[in-house]
């Protein structure tokens, strides 16, 4: 393995050295046998600088053949290599003793352990008092680390290969590549004793909530029920965060869990395994940017994180930095996590937006300033260099304060071809805005969506050439918004997982600035699955992705969408604290909605945590026109949210809202209102219509939008801004955000109205 698996920490003095050196060699030793080990000059004579054998350390292979194999396997002997180079990390200390050096971000990535059958989850153990004793100091002493894998695992050399859970099958009204569990849970009975912390919705029977804490991943530890005369399958239960029991007053009776991530051997599985990826690339030699201010730990956390990936010796590694006074200490930072890993690194700067009065009024100087503004200079200049200067066909972007999955990079390798193959797809993304614990559980589901992500997103060369012509000059409400904008007025969407391939790691940054976003960011799921993929090979990790060409897409969503059961928003809310005998039917369902219903109902489908309405606007994220994957979560019933004025006319007719031909696009004037602009024609506006005037398109067949398009919000969208001094002056402004309404005017903006018609005129 490229990079941690190699690299040897430096050492604090000879003494240190050579007692370490033994205690590595004596268990590595312990761990193969004579017969499959090899001398480090067999593979520094292959591997050359690739991989760092000490003199007299050894590396190791499996096979029959008692003769190095360089030359003839060169490759499989170089992995081999790169695994003794694994158990020296593993065995001596860490190169860094600041913050987030606790985080072996190799081990992260480490194969299941696989050792014969896993009992299935339907196992349950019954525990007496000392158990409980035993299970509470198990819990204290060993926390698992908030950024690894659900359970500690050990290393499974290369040759014991784990399978893909992703496979060339896709089933479901929804679907899924997913063969399968990706995991088996037992269940650790404790009498009369509750766990802490209570995690997602409830109550419910125990099965249920069993089958939502599995779901919900490493964040939920067990699941705790009420007393019931009736028996344990007539209680009422929920899922809790904690794994340490505590004695209960009430007769309590919790069910830890503990979970194995699930393995085999591929050669088992060859014929599905080794099937064909026509969207499968390599991309060798494309850029990986890292865009970094000034957070040295942070950056160090994303460098170690993404350099841990053996797949990332196929990038060209960039961080671009923006702040001057830490470029000494960012660009050192990054060439020694590089060093360490035995890569190299290109580091970019870019300078402060220059500021021209001739140009720039005194609200666009102003913003420069701002960090909205030094942020989304910082994403025009890192994209013109990646795609102008250094010509890159595609380039990874990533912020300084993400970590991600394991199988982050396989990600892209194995659904790039679809960006060549359809045009509608502009970026794939690591980032699903609404992948929350208990809702995103399906770690090979990709969706489509017209909502720009970011956080970790593959960008094309092709695309840039577009977007650059319309970059506005000061996108106020920031980049990432604007880059929506975009997206939706050139009818273009991005790939993203359910189960998000990033994470903030930070607890402030840009995105993160109260204790509502913490625990917002805290609530995402994060993925955990090792790759399946190897440098040298095509990458299929994510098994079949033709779903996800544009037509495939859209004729299993309208099919879907037709045959499923509808229930009301109405219902919806009903359905949320769940009663016994109200469980709903374990189908997928359809919820028809309105824009202004969302924020009444998001937390009912599973698209926001508990206690943190209001952490971020309420915009229609991880949306496919109008559509957006949701559950019922303490029924565990995967929902569709879809928009009654969705573009796509996905409903019934009869559930359908369009534009009433009654009803005329009308223009207004400066400062006025639609009630005043239609009232001048012998009209009346109507908020309702305004809904679907919100569009870049529309708006430029009614004003000269020289500026090009933004999102902003206000009570007076959708507009136009004639006046000079504003920074947006010139640009035409919708929202994704603000309500409609008729009243509402500014001084600096132009109104685009629906007035009802009155006489006949030219329709829409």
């Amino acid at each position: 393995m490229r990079g941690s698996l190699c690299h040897l920490h430096r050492l604090h003095d000879s003494t240190s050295q050579e007692t370490r050196e033994s205690q590595r060699r004596s268990r590595l030793l312990s761990v193969y046998p004579a017969e499959n080990r090899y001398h480090s000059s067999c593979c520094s004579k292959f591997c050359g600088l690739h991989c760092h054998c000490l003199p007299g350390s050894w590396c190791s292979r499996r096979g029959p053949h008692q003769d190095c194999l360089g030359k003839q396997y060169p490759q499989l002997q170089c992995a081999f290599c790169r695994v003794e180079g694994y158990f020296r990390q593993l065995w001596r200390q860490p190169p860094f003793d600041e913050e987030f050096s606790d985080i072996d971000f190799s081990r992260l990535y480490d194969r299941p352990e696989h050792s014969g059958p896993v009992p299935g989850p339907s196992q349950q153990h019954s525990s007496t008092g000392k158990d409980l004793e035993a299970m509470t100091e198990r819990t204290t002493k060993a926390p698992t680390p908030e950024l690894r894998s659900t359970d500690a695992t050990e290393f499974v050399p290369p040759a014991s290969r784990a399978c893909p859970i992703c496979g060339n099958k896709l089933q479901g009204p929804m679907p899924t590549s997913l063969r399968g569990p990706t995991q088996s849970c037992t269940w650790k009975e404790l009498q009369d004793v509750f766990l802490s912390d209570l995690v997602g919705t409830g109550p419910s029977r125990l099965s249920d909530m069993k089958d939502f804490c599995i779901e919900f991943g490493p964040s939920c530890g067990g699941v705790t029920c009420s007393f019931s005369p009736r028996g344990i399958e007539e209680a009422m239960c929920t899922a809790r965060a904690s794994h340490a029991p505590k004695k209960s007053p009430t007769k309590e009776v919790s069910f830890v869990k503990e979970c194995k991530l699930e393995a085999s051997n591929c050669d088992e599985e060859t014929a599905e395994w080794k099937a064909p990826n026509p969207f499968a690339k390599d991309l060798h030699g494309t850029a990986i940017v890292i865009l970094a201010h000034n957070r040295e730990n942070e950056l160090r956390s994303c460098l170690g994180s993404l350099l841990a990936m053996p797949e990332a010796s196929l990038f060209r590694l960039h961080v671009s930095l923006d702040d001057p006074a830490a470029f000494t200490m960012m660009e050192g930072c990054a060439k020694r996590v590089a060093a360490a890993h035995n890569m190299d690194v290109e580091i970019w700067k870019a300078s402060a937006r220059v500021a021209d009065p001739e140009v720039h009024n005194q609200e666009v100087i102003k913003w420069f300033g701002m960090n909205t503004g030094k942020i989304a200079h910082h994403y025009w200049v890192a994209f013109e260099r990646a795609f102008m200067d250094k010509k890159f066909e595609a380039a990874v972007f990533v912020e300084e304060d993400l970590v991600f999955s394991p199988d982050f990079l396989a990600l892209f390798r194995s659904t790039a071809g679809l960006l060549e193959q359809d045009p509608s797809l502009w970026c794939i993304s690591g980032w699903n805005d609404f992948g929350f614990k208990g809702t995103a559980s399906d770690p090979c589901r990709l969706l489509r969506t017209t909502y720009f992500p970011g956080l970790g997103f593959l960008l094309t060369r092709k695309a840039w050439l577009q977007i650059r012509e319309e970059w506005p000059i000061a996108p106020t409400m920031g980049w990432d918004y604007w880059m929506r904008v975009a997206f939706r007025t050139f009818d273009k969407e991005c790939i993203i997982p359910e189960v998000s391939r990033t994470h903030h790691a930070a607890a402030k940054g840009s995105s993160v600035t109260s204790a509502k976003q913490l625990r917002l960011f805290e609530a995402m799921a994060f993925a955990d699955i090792p790759s399946s993929c190897v440098v040298a090979e095509p990458c299929n990790h994510f098994g079949n992705v033709s779903y996800l060409l544009s037509q495939e897409y859209e004729a299993w969503l309208r099919e879907t969408i037709a045959d499923a059961p509808k229930i009301s928003v109405v219902e919806l809310k009903q359905k949320v604290p769940h009663k016994v005998g109200t469980q709903m039917p374990s189908l997928l369902h359809v919820v028809p909605f309105l824009r202004e219903e969302f924020n009444g109902l998001a937390e009912a489908a599973g698209l926001l945590p508990r206690n943190t309405k209001g952490s971020i606007p309420a915009d229609l994220r991880s949306e496919h026109y109008g559509v957006m994957a949701g559950k019922l979560v303490n029924q565990r019933i995967p929902l569709l949210l879809v928009d009654k004025r969705s573009s796509r006319g996905y409903l019934h007719r009869e559930d359908q809202l369009r534009l009433d031909p009654g009803y005329e696009v009308v223009a207004g004037a400066r400062g006025l209102s639609c009630d005043e602009v239609c009232k001048l024609r012998g009209s009346s506006c109507d908020k309702m219509q305004l809904f679907f005037l919100n569009d870049c398109n529309l708006l430029r067949k009614h004003f000269p939008c020289e500026a090009g398009c933004a999102h902003q919000v206000g009570k007076e969208l959708p507009v136009y801004v004639p006046d000079e001094f504003q920074p947006t002056y010139r640009q035409c402004l919708l929202t994704f955000i603000s309500p409609m309404n008729c009243e509402a005017k500014h001084s600096s903006t132009s109104r685009l109205c629906a007035c009802r018609l009155i006489r006949t005129t030219t329709t829409l």
